[in-house]
């Protein structure tokens, strides 16, 4: 797909979004925003640096275990200490004894908002706007999702038939059929939809549902958590 093609193509869908937004019912507007809001929390939560356009500190986060083989920046976004499936040390991050460090926070699910900004980040936080942190907030109490009902032995559980329609519709056209155009990941990624959703799934269902940090990518968190699913099921079966 040339650039020209790729711009007319995001510019056209922002702008039906945001149609589509304003000809809406007030109640349905207010859900939009939550979803819109709950997105930015997942990206904030992913790398609020990429966020806000600023650089972490130089020095390693005091909060973060010593000896573990991980970039000084990034010891200083959530996801390094809580996890892509926001379990810390009792998910796929509690492995050995310096994994202690790593709190769940399945635990403030639901909490208010006001009750789940700690001081213990207020290195972080202090970086962040009140709106920033409200999404962030936000994102923790009403955002996550429960991964261990989600997948089973790091395989989705929806459908990947019905995951195959989802990804012609909303994907394809940047990351092509065999899904491994435009992929702004992870250290140790390769680039690939199919590699990433097999060895890393709880990251890119993360990804799929919130969007990409200083990536133009497009949150599916309007879709129902088992289309989410399905196309999930389907990114696991593309070659790896």
């Amino acid at each position: 797909m040339s650039d020209c093609l790729y711009v007319s193509w995001r510019t056209a869908a922002v702008v039906t979004c945001v149609l589509l937004c304003t000809s809406l019912p007030v109640r349905a507007q207010d859900l939009a925003g939550q979803l819109s809001t709950l997105s930015l929390g997942g990206r904030l939560y992913d790398n609020h640096w990429a966020i806000i356009e600023r650089d972490p500190p130089v020095e390693s986060n005091p909060l973060y275990p010593a000896g573990l083989a991980v970039a000084t920046g990034e010891t200083w976004r959530c996801v390094a200490c809580h996890g892509w499936d926001y379990r810390g040390r009792e998910g796929h991050l509690g492995r050995g004894s310096q994994s202690v460090a790593f709190a769940s926070l399945r635990s403030s699910a639901g909490k208010p908002t006001g009750e789940i900004k700690s001081e213990t980040h207020a290195a972080i936080t202090i970086k962040l706007s009140d709106t920033e942190l409200e999404a962030l907030s936000l994102f923790i109490s009403a955002g996550q999702h429960d991964t261990a009902n989600d997948l089973k032995d790091g395989k989705s559980t929806g459908d990947a038939t019905s995951g195959k329609d989802i990804f012609e519709g909303a994907c394809v056209s940047c990351h092509q059929a065999d899904g491994k155009a435009y992929i702004i990941g992870e250290p140790g990624d390769r680039p690939s939809l199919g590699w990433v959703a097999t060895r890393r799934p709880e990251q890119a269902l993360h990804k799929i549902k919130n969007g990409v940090p200083g990536a133009d990518m497009l949150s599916l968190r309007f879709l129902r958590q088992e289309q989410l699913l399905d196309l999930l099921a389907y990114l696991q079966t593309l070659e790896e």
